[in-house]
């Protein structure tokens, strides 16, 4: 034994620092301070956002139908002018695409005064009628469109366009109508090509998120080079939340197209807003030491800057 050693045990004594008692205390205040529960604090909060966001876009389709009641959009048009309305293509019959303006992604605004009184004269010769045949809707032209009118009534309408005639139905009420008049329908048709909305659709949002996937992906590998970010998960933690928002971001992509609510402007707003904040969010969370989430708020930055110039080149 040395001297030192002697020395210490003289000043401070031979008996253990820490009692079983004291170091069980110490053991329970530790695991007190950093219970489990906090790891899923902010995963949950991100959870609920999303589950909040799938709430709220399930009210707003079904909310925005303020369409006229206790009157045809033919009685109308005959006692109220059309004060503006917006058009676009629409294939399938069970959805419907047309809305206010700012509503639908790639749909176009009408409000010129030739362009109104085209409509008004339309809805005004219409006409019920039955289609009958196997295949009675083949046309050269099938839009959607929605309608205000001067007293703030809407009428929301699909209509089948061709150089003879014209088939309207009234989507509120599934009824159908009928215009007779050639000029007018060969006017119309050519409006409606004339627009090409057609052109647009899906393969211009496509276009934009094939653009939006090569920034992300240039812009992370400058971020990573910048502030030495390593790749790959912080623990299994960070994995497990990670390909849980992931799976959830997949699923909701699919119900919105399913639904037919991915040109929705609303839709795509709220969508890119969890993505942002579920990202921010798990990489602060997780890998704030390193920098990780530089790299979630760049991509963010980036990601709005083309959202905007994409929706000011449609508009």
């Amino acid at each position: 034994m040395t001297a030192f050693k002697e020395k210490l045990d003289k000043e401070l004594g031979t008996t253990p620092r820490f009692t079983q008692a004291l170091q069980k205390n110490i053991s329970q205040q530790v695991h007190q301070a950093n219970p489990t529960t906090r790891r899923w604090q902010y995963p949950l909060i991100i959870l609920g956002t999303i589950v909040m966001l799938l709430f709220i876009i399930e009210l707003g389709p079904q909310g925005r139908s303020d369409q006229a009641k206790n009157a045809s959009f033919v009685e109308l048009a005959q006692q109220e002018t059309i004060k503006r309305y917006t058009m676009i293509y629409n294939a399938d019959m069970e959805t419907f695409m047309a809305g206010r303006p700012g509503w639908t992604i790639g749909q176009k605004i009408f409000e010129l005064r030739n362009d109104k009184d085209l409509l008004q004269h339309l809805l005004q010769q219409a006409t019920v009628t039955q289609i009958n045949g196997d295949n009675p809707f083949r046309f050269q032209a099938m839009r959607d469109v929605w309608a205000e009118f001067e007293n703030g009534q809407v009428v929301r309408m699909k209509i089948f366009l061709n150089e003879e005639y014209i088939v309207i139905e009234d989507y509120h009420n599934k009824s159908l109508y009928q215009v007779n008049n050639e000029d007018l329908a060969k006017a119309y048709l050519d409006l409606a090509l004339k627009e090409d909305d057609i052109a647009f659709g899906m393969k211009g949002l496509s276009i934009f998120l094939v653009v939006l996937f090569v920034s992300h992906f240039f812009v992370e590998k400058l971020m990573r080079k910048k502030f030495n970010i390593p790749k790959g998960y912080v623990n299994k933690g960070h994995r497990r939340v990670s390909w849980i928002i992931k799976i959830v971001n997949i699923v909701l992509v699919c119900f919105f197209i399913l639904k037919g609510l991915i040109l929705f402007t609303v839709v795509i707003i709220g969508y890119l807003t969890v993505i942002v904040v579920s990202s921010i969010f798990i990489d602060y969370y997780y890998g704030r030491e390193e920098k990780r989430h530089y790299l979630s708020i760049s991509s963010a930055i980036v990601g709005l800057l083309l959202f905007g110039i994409f929706i000011i080149y449609i508009s």
